[in-house]
């Protein structure tokens, strides 16, 4: 039996994980009601370059199976907003027939040895609270529940101002 390994994949590899992250955003927006579900293929086309939202320094860590298929992989960007080095787990994806086998942990504990390389003074993960599994998964390799109270606002939501 091989042994699993994490590698850094290189900057024009967003290619190689763009098939699981159409499946984790395909799997996510059910969650969401208040938002549009998309069809696979729109997905797709939205996906076709690395997503506007992740600006900074990328890096994707990924793990192969035995034939060199991308299994999982764990998307970080690193950017400084003048306060110091801050880090995000913006994605992470297992595909489904690898959940189990401890690959979500090595690239989590991958991510968290960045950090510490990098010496990040933040660094901080999304995830529903009902996703008992990433939240059981996160707080395993030390992220906490925020301390903070997040608001949001929605374009053509009603405001409660007079």
């Amino acid at each position: 039996m091989r042994t699993l390994d994490v590698e850094r994949l290189a900057t024009g590899d967003y290619v190689l994980v763009k098939p699981l992250l159409v499946e984790l955003h395909l799997s996510e927006q059910v969650h969401y009601a208040d938002h549009p579900q998309l069809p696979r293929e729109e997905i797709e086309r939205h996906l076709t370059q690395i997503p506007s939202a992740f600006r900074g320094e990328n890096v994707i860590y990924a793990v192969r199976d035995e034939v060199g298929q991308i299994v999982g992989f764990c998307w970080i960007v690193l950017y400084d907003p003048g306060t110091g080095l801050e880090g995000e787990v913006a994605e992470l994806y297992v595909a489904e027939g690898h959940r189990g086998q401890g690959i979500g942990e090595m690239l989590v504990r991958q991510a968290t040895r960045l950090f510490a390389e990098r010496r990040v003074t933040l660094a901080y993960v999304w995830t529903r609270p009902d996703n008992a599994a990433a939240v059981k998964l996160y707080g395993a390799a030390g992220f906490e529940p925020n301390r903070q109270l997040v608001m949001t606002w929605y374009p053509g939501e009603p405001s409660n101002q007079s």
